[in-house]
């Protein structure tokens, strides 16, 4: 009986390895829904998205932090969670002043387009946090729409 991990059935590593990626973020996006779904009420959610990319916020020390969760539009604003660590940020609706596409955060390229959203921290000073989302139009239009009344 011959090897089985041989070059000529190396395409089982292969499945085995895609399948357990697919099933690990397939578990992450259902412990992430769970923890969104203890913090609102899911009438209040008008969306949400897993795998968002969040790099800090502007007022923050040194270079662009970079964690990888879910993020909710709710009736009162803008929550971000982080898949592997304590990092939240909530932002309410009415602070949010503007919304623009950019790619230098805290002074350093990301070397991509991102969505900055500029809104007034507690302080009444203008601050904003940077995220890649997936369908970003979606998201702008929708912020827009509900919490500075534009189209």
């Amino acid at each position: 009986m011959g090897n089985i991990l041989t070059s000529d059935n190396s395409w089982i590593i292969f499945i085995i390895i895609f399948g357990g990626l697919i099933g690990y973020i397939a578990i992450m996006q259902r412990v992430e829904s769970a923890r969104i779904l203890k913090k609102f009420d899911r009438t209040s959610i008008i969306l949400m998205s897993f795998g968002v990319n969040y790099f800090g916020l502007e007022s923050e020390p040194g270079r662009p932090a970079r964690s990888t969760g879910c993020l909710v539009l709710s009736l009162d604003g803008l929550y971000y969670r982080a898949r592997h660590t304590n990092r939240e940020l909530t932002i309410p609706g009415g602070t949010i002043t503007n919304i623009e596409v950019i790619d230098v955060h805290k002074g350093k390229s990301l070397h991509q387009k991102v969505i900055g959203i500029n809104f007034l921290n507690p302080d009444g000073k203008v601050d904003r946090a940077a995220f890649r989302i997936p369908h970003p139009a979606r998201w702008v239009d929708t912020i827009k729409k509900r919490f500075m009344n534009r189209e």
